[in-house]
């Protein structure tokens, strides 16, 4: 959550070992990443999204979850996208991908709450709820729904990479 976790008996200097599962886990951030910038119909905003949210929860959680300004920015953002994820569930182009998409948004919400609610379920549910999930989640929208930017503005995105040597 934005506000951190309170951990009074660890040094300042502490940092979680990257080898961590809460840190390993971001991993699963990835696939939607690529997927969304190579699609046939690309969706930059949830590449954006997906993108800043990695790394601000890589730098949160790195960070053993501290309260402040990162927890505040990285909290913001993961609400955003899931937002974001919660309004492409309901473009869901089958009724598959539409209990899919709804199934990863529950477990997401679900995660969300209980280790926010209890803190002991933090360490052990956290990665897999709200790193594993979402990331699964962001790869069905990035496979399979079409981007939510009107066509024009996607139409100059696309001019506009074509003209700095392009990526999609």
């Amino acid at each position: 959550s934005g506000s951190g976790q309170h951990r009074p008996h660890l040094p300042s200097s502490a940092r979680r070992d990257w080898t961590d599962l809460q840190m390993t886990s971001h991993l699963a951030f990835v696939p939607a990443i690529f997927i969304s910038c190579s699609a046939s119909s690309p969706l930059p905003e949830l590449a954006a999204l997906q993108s800043v949210v990695l790394v601000l929860s890589l730098l949160y959680h790195r960070n053993y979850e501290r309260p402040g300004s990162l927890a505040s920015a990285e909290g913001v953002c993961a609400k955003a996208l899931f937002a974001y994820g919660a309004v492409q569930t309901c473009y869901s182009p089958t009724g598959a991908l539409l209990a899919a998409n709804s199934a990863c948004c529950g477990l997401t919400a679900v995660t969300f709450f209980a280790t926010n609610l209890d803190k002991s379920l933090y360490e052990r549910w956290h990665p897999l709820g709200l790193h594993l999930v979402p990331g699964l989640w962001a790869a069905l929208v990035a496979l399979n729904n079409p981007s939510l930017l009107p066509p024009a503005v996607l139409q100059q995105l696309a001019q506009a990479l074509a003209a700095a040597g392009g990526w999609l």
